[in-house]
């Protein structure tokens, strides 16, 4: 039996993400930038489950990227007798500040139900780990969560076979939905499959920096995050001997050896970080790895560096959020800041004396007890004492109403925030929304996300939404030293623009800040026009 599974564009391209840890590799086999090409790794990881189930599971990347002429010539030759379903992967969810990209947004649905069209006959599923990224598609089945037991029970369903296939009646967004909660009722773990197998129709290059997992869920249970614990306790990472099999697979066959980590927190555990570093030093070829660490745990155990450097994992993201010890403690990082600071400089030296660095620091602006004043000391921090490092931000944005129904997962803010008293509601009128104080440049942006559905409008103590927004504006409007790839907009909590679609007006809304966008635009698109016309030639 056969299916199709349409791969999304892991939608960071145009953050901090696909620039920030690798600018420094000296690698000459690579391009001295690293521009990542980055497929989603749902859909292959899905597709890699089912093949292993008898499927014949073909995926189609960078969907979103295609012309309605173009899918229509790709299915054309696609489709067979004992084609069963088509899939869809996403990430975020579709939209964003700008007419632009809702233009953009409204073109990519038009293509799909243009193609649903064509194919009454095939089941149209959309998975993605929050429900709400998917909601915008017509689809049969909307798939929320770790997607491969939910699946495989779905299609068990689909073709006849006996199955424990839970599907619920939700009503969003003015339609009823036929959904599968995998969060609630499938598990995530143990891993079904923690590996990925490219196949030669994916056509994959050395050039790409895939996502790699190695492990599932965080055991730390931070405010403002939306991935939380998955339920079980004890080691949630892979066996070392998949891993293995896909480094070398990958490496051998497609001469990859550089790849994002999709983990929340790689470091949770010493002992785990042993088991996959052990792994990684028997290969005889270098492995190198972008991530995410938790930093008061990296300068708390600094037996772990060794571990970390054999792992080639030495392009960290730091979640600092704030360097205000009131506003950190409040959301679950704790450290005391100056014990905080004196150990990401310690880390900084000893990376850089074994020879590579890079860092980003990710913050939070608008959280309890943090003040316009206390921000800005702490970025100040970064930009005085980690040169050449970046860091992004993002405010603080809350779900409401109907979006905060449709979240798989909803982080404790935005399930609690208002119950709680911290946080109230407020109008743009109660702020002193008054967009003369910001650059023309973010008025729609700023606008956009103020009036936005689903997102509400706070106030506590310190700060309020229109504050926040405002010191975005500031810092997002500041030009920096060259040495600084920055300010990047780092997508942590809420996420604020779409994908592919959206890097120039990105790149227009920031003008010359980013020195490398260019040149990373131009080699994506050159990327997914030669990946197109491979797969229309096959």
């Amino acid at each position: 039996m056969h299916g199709i599974i349409l791969g999304g564009i892991l939608e960071r391209e145009d953050s901090s993400e696909s620039r920030n840890q690798l600018v420094s590799q000296q690698d000459k086999e690579k391009p001295p930038y690293w521009p990542s090409i980055k497929r989603s790794a749902g859909a292959h990881r899905i597709a890699t489950f089912l093949r292993e189930d008898g499927w014949d599971i073909e995926v189609i990347d960078f969907w979103p990227a295609w012309t309605r002429e173009e899918l229509v010539e790709l299915f054309k030759s696609r489709v067979k007798e004992d084609t069963i379903w088509v899939g869809l992967s996403a990430m975020f969810p579709l939209g964003g500040a700008g007419k632009r990209n809702q233009d953009k947004v409204e073109e990519i649905v038009e293509n799909l139900r243009y193609i649903k069209s064509l194919y009454p006959d095939l089941t149209f599923v959309g998975g993605s780990q929050n429900i709400s990224a998917t909601l915008a598609y017509p689809l049969d089945y909307y798939i929320g969560g770790f997607g491969e037991y939910g699946i495989r029970e779905l299609l068990k369903k689909l073709t006849a076979q006996e199955h424990n296939c839970i599907v619920h009646k939700r009503f969003y967004w003015g339609a009823e939905r036929n959904v599968i909660e995998c969060r609630s009722d499938y598990p995530a773990w143990p891993f079904p499959n923690a590996h990925v197998k490219y196949e030669d129709r994916d056509f994959v290059m050395p050039t790409e920096v895939p996502t790699l997992e190695l492990g599932r869920g965080c055991k730390f249970q931070c405010k403002f995050c939306s991935f939380t614990v998955l339920g079980v306790k004890g080691d949630h990472s892979r066996c070392p001997e998949s891993l293995e099999e896909e480094l070398k697979d990958n490496y051998y066959k497609w001469g990859i050896n550089t790849y994002s980590i999709s983990d929340e927190t790689i470091n949770d555990s010493p002992a785990k970080l042993k088991k996959l570093a052990d792994v990684i030093r028997k290969l005889p070829f270098e492995v190198n790895l972008a991530g995410y660490l938790r930093a008061d745990l990296l300068v708390s155990n600094p037996d772990t560096w060794e571990d970390i450097w054999d792992m080639g994992l030495w392009s960290h993201f730091y979640g600092i959020e704030s360097f205000n010890h009131e506003a950190a403690k409040y959301v679950g990082k704790g450290m005391n800041p100056d014990r905080l600071k004196d150990g990401l400089l310690k880390v900084q030296d000893w990376f850089k004396e074994r020879g590579k660095y890079r860092a980003s620091i990710g913050m939070i602006i608008g959280l309890p007890h943090e003040t316009r004043e206390t921000f800005l000391e702490g970025r100040k921090w970064v930009l005085d004492n980690m040169p050449g490092q970046t860091y992004s931000m993002a405010p603080l944005m809350i779900a409401d109403g109907e979006m905060l129904k449709m979240a798989t997962n909803p982080s404790e803010f935005d399930r609690t925030a208002f119950a709680s008293g911290v946080f109230t509601r407020t109008t743009e009128e109660e702020m002193g929304v008054d967009m003369n104080e910001i650059p023309d440049s973010l008025h729609e942006l700023v606008n956009f996300y103020l009036k936005a559905d689903g997102v509400a409008n706070w106030q506590h103590n310190t700060m309020n939404t229109w504050e926040a927004w405002k010191l975005f504006a500031e810092v997002a409007s500041d030009q920096l030293a060259p040495s600084m790839l920055g300010p990047h907009i780092f997508f942590y909590h809420r996420y604020l623009t779409g994908g592919l679609y959206n890097i120039n007006d990105m790149m227009k809304t920031f003008n010359e800040i980013e020195p490398l966008g260019s040149r990373h635009i131009a080699f994506h698109n050159d990327f997914i026009n030669d990946y197109k016309q491979k797969k229309l030639a096959a």
